[in-house]
């Protein structure tokens, strides 16, 4: 065919459906302004789009997130799913053909399509994510790509920042940081980045709540240094883009499509206060000087809990009139002792101020939540169960609006806990060289994985029973009874 694209960007099952993935349009704007031509091809929604019963959805969410066997008649499907999208390929045609590996649910997706698309494709093929390793963002072990490079399924792949490495990989510099290995280099100046091209999925039917949603990166890495979390070492300095800049990419993706709802792919949106305050002024500004009402736009992410001293009243007030809503809390523990081994850096008064604020400017949150970490004695757990029967008034009204309860504490690479699991004196449960993932047990805190997981199960009966919205819980749960299986038979790996 004529027109041929340089690159074409795949993403694939398993990944959310509320709205577009972020990384792929945004490297068509790198490759595009580099002078390459890319198309973006979402066979994520393109699958879960075709289905309607809830059993087969289910089945497939299964199949590609737990590695679970399918009937006959859902394993048809998947190979006819995976036919048109070769052939697609095929007809396209090439020269390079890139798969997001966005987590390791993405892994068994992109295994299967390359060995059907491998014998006939002759040209390049690469992968990138954080699903190239099976051990985490920061882990240097990519042991997924590697073992796709070593079957000669792929011909490289991408660690780190893909904005400038994956330019330099189509241009041929195969040894550039970040490729097949090689240390990579974070981007210096995320407002030089260009605005993510959303072309070709602007008119997908991703399954919005109520209006389309984009998202958008606004920082990269984090101001904290949480003992559970490996961001920090995959991103070693908090990286942040202008307030004044965001809200121009709000503002043209008004402009050009009509979006008025955002997400924030941060992991944290308000990291840099002065970048937070200058967005949420820049928005006031624009509204006052189109004729517009206050919220406008309605924008959220990942929120940390601040104290009073740091974001005042009047920063809640105007964070409110600007849009900003949807706030997703990484609370984790009730407790204060658990949260400061894991240094989240809050108390519960400062907890306690946050949600008085947004309750008072009518602002909405979500909390994640760590069940099971280490430390968490009897009394630890007791303070989550406490601290949700406290906040219930919120859950009611509909200020804490859902919780995601997650599976148990996972001992990660490149987290501080995995890193000083030793130290501690924390064990693996079956032989293993080092304790990781949901392997390990803590002897100066003996509870055993059957009672963290029991109190998993006690918290999540705990909050439904308080009117509490818990997110994917009985999913997480399943996924929780499939990995204890395993230990408890002596297969578990990670």
């Amino acid at each position: 065919m004529e027109n041929k694209p340089d690159i074409v960007l795949c993403n694939i099952p398993f990944m959310s459906v509320a709205y577009a993935p972020a990384g792929t349009s945004l490297l068509k704007a790198c490759l595009q302004k580099a002078g390459f031509s890319c198309t973006v091809k979402d066979y994520n929604i393109k699958l879960w789009n075709a289905q309607t019963d809830d059993n087969i959805i289910a089945e497939l969410e299964n199949y590609f997130t737990i590695n679970a066997k399918v009937s006959e008649e859902i394993q048809l499907l998947i190979n006819q799913y995976y036919k048109i999208i070769v052939d697609e390929i095929l007809e396209l045609d090439p020269r390079w053909v890139g798969f997001s590996v966005f987590t390791f649910q993405c892994q068994r997706a992109t295994t299967e399509i390359l060995k059907l698309l491998r014998p006939k494709f002759k040209n390049k093929i690469m992968i990138g994510g954080a699903g190239i390793s099976t051990r985490g963002i920061a882990s240097n072990n990519a042991d997924y790509g590697d073992k796709l490079i070593k079957e000669n399924l792929i011909d490289a792949y991408i660690k780190g920042d893909g904005d400038i490495v994956l330019v330099e990989l189509v241009k041929g510099n195969m040894d550039y940081p970040g490729i097949n290995g090689n240390p990579y280099e974070g981007v210096k100046d995320l407002d030089a980045i260009p605005l993510p091209d959303w072309s070709d999925v602007i008119d997908e039917p991703y399954r919005y709540h109520d209006q389309k949603i984009l998202p958008i990166t606004g920082s990269r890495g984090c101001v904290r240094h949480c003992s559970f979390c490996d961001i920090h070492e995959f991103w070693t300095k908090f990286k942040f883009r202008s307030g004044k800049n965001i809200a121009n990419e709000m503002i043209q993706n008004f402009d050009k499509h009509g979006i008025k709802t955002f997400y924030f792919m941060d992991s944290l949106i308000n990291g840099s206060m002065k970048a937070f305050r200058e967005l949420c002024k820049a928005l006031i500004d624009y509204y006052e000087e189109s004729n517009l009402e206050d919220k406008f736009f309605r924008w959220g992410g990942q929120f940390i809990v601040r104290s009073k001293s740091q974001m005042t009243p009047k920063d809640f007030e105007l964070a409110s009139r600007s849009g900003c809503d949807n706030l997703c809390w990484g609370v984790e523990s009730g407790s204060e002792e658990v949260r400061q081994h894991m240094q989240k850096g809050f108390s519960n008064e400062d907890l306690d101020y946050c949600m008085e604020q947004i309750y008072r400017v009518g602002m909405r949150c979500y909390f994640f939540i760590i069940v099971g970490y280490p430390t968490e004695k009897n009394k630890d757990f007791q303070d989550t169960m406490d601290m949700f029967t406290r906040f219930q008034k919120y859950a009611v009204e509909g200020t804490l609006y859902g919780v995601n309860l997650g599976g148990l504490t996972s001992l990660d690479d490149g987290t501080p806990l995995y890193k000083n699991a030793e130290k501690m004196g924390i064990v693996p449960i079956i032989p293993a060289e080092y304790a990781h993932g949901l392997n390990w047990h803590y002897p100066l805190n003996p509870i055993s994985l059957e009672e963290r997981i029991l109190r998993r199960i006690t918290l999540q009966e705990h909050c439904e029973k308080l009117g509490y919205a818990v997110w994917n819980g009985d999913m997480q749960l399943k996924r929780l009874k499939a990995s204890y299986e395993k230990i408890k038979d002596g297969t578990y790996t990670d």
